[in-house]
């Protein structure tokens, strides 16, 4: 997700789910930075760890009017655990990475891992190993 997308994430999910009744599934998906994104990246970056509760709050908005939801490109220890039943580990093998702090994660089997493209570029500062 980019900033400007972030800003508006319940209400966009909001209108979905009253409005848009023909809606099966919504994926709400990490930035992957690609493209123009690298050259508007301060503008458009946010840290997933800013953004959790609000990632919460649209997925169990969605989940609770029937719409399918699925979180893609998020690192595990960056979402909340009430969204684990739309957590995806969606990051193509050939282009998932994970940093040496992730190392003996207990979670890192069920972890998105980090675009390489990211690593280069962004990635948050609230990365955290679970313990067993």
């Amino acid at each position: 997700m980019q900033r400007y997308s972030v800003e508006r994430l319940e209400e966009i999910a909001n209108f979905i789910a009253r409005n848009l009744l023909f809606v099966d599934h919504v994926a709400l998906m990490g930035l992957e930075i690609m493209g123009f994104t690298r050259a508007n990246l301060d503008e458009l970056w946010v840290d997933q760890y800013d953004y959790k509760d609000k990632l919460s709050a649209a997925v169990n908005l969605l989940s609770s009017y029937g719409v399918n939801v699925s979180v893609y490109n998020h690192q595990r220890c960056l979402v909340n655990d009430d969204v684990m039943h739309a957590y995806r580990k969606s990051i193509s093998d050939w282009k998932n990475e994970y940093l040496i702090e992730c190392n003996g994660c207990a979670k890192q089997t069920e972890c998105g891992g980090f675009f390489a493209s990211q690593i280069k570029y962004r990635i948050s500062k609230n990365i955290q190993k679970f313990n067993i």
